[in-house]
């Protein structure tokens, strides 16, 4: 994919990919991934950290709730596509997919769980679910000047 930058020029985006076996054990192990990739961009330590808290959780959820149908053949792909001006995340599980939320809200504050997604609309310049029986896709996109690319 390219794109052009906010200086006029084209910019080829990179992309690294990897399967790993979902469980919690490798979420330190995708974290590493990530960090490596938003070492090769503009974008800030504040905005990492945005962007690997939203990925965390998008892992997390994926585990979570898209392992069961593999049972433990289960498998998490994670793929980064990055410029040097933005970063996105992709997270796929092959679960059997949930009915994607039109806006997320945060949930009240003694719900045990369902923050996830408000944290990574709220965290990310852009989010995007793809959900399918086959599956479901998050994608995450962090740019170093805080909008979404296109």
């Amino acid at each position: 994919m390219q794109q052009t930058n906010e200086a006029g020029n084209i910019d080829i985006a990179k992309e690294a990919s990897r399967e790993f076996p979902s469980r919690p054990d490798v979420l330190s192990d995708v974290r590493r991934m990530i960090e490596e990739c938003a070492a090769q961009t503009a974008l800030n330590r504040e905005q990492t950290e945005d962007l690997l808290t939203a990925a965390d959780e998008a892992a997390a959820n994926a585990i979570r709730h898209g392992s069961p149908k593999e049972g433990p053949n289960a498998r998490l792909r994670i793929t980064c596509q990055y410029t040097p001006e933005w970063l996105e995340i992709r997270i796929r599980d092959f679960g059997t997919g949930f009915a994607v939320p039109e806006v997320p809200t945060m949930p009240a504050p003694d719900a045990m769980g369902g923050r996830g997604l408000p944290l990574m609309v709220a965290l990310a310049d852009s989010v995007a679910i793809a959900s399918s029986p086959e599956g479901t896709t998050v994608t995450l996109v962090k740019r170093a000047n805080g909008n979404a690319h296109g």
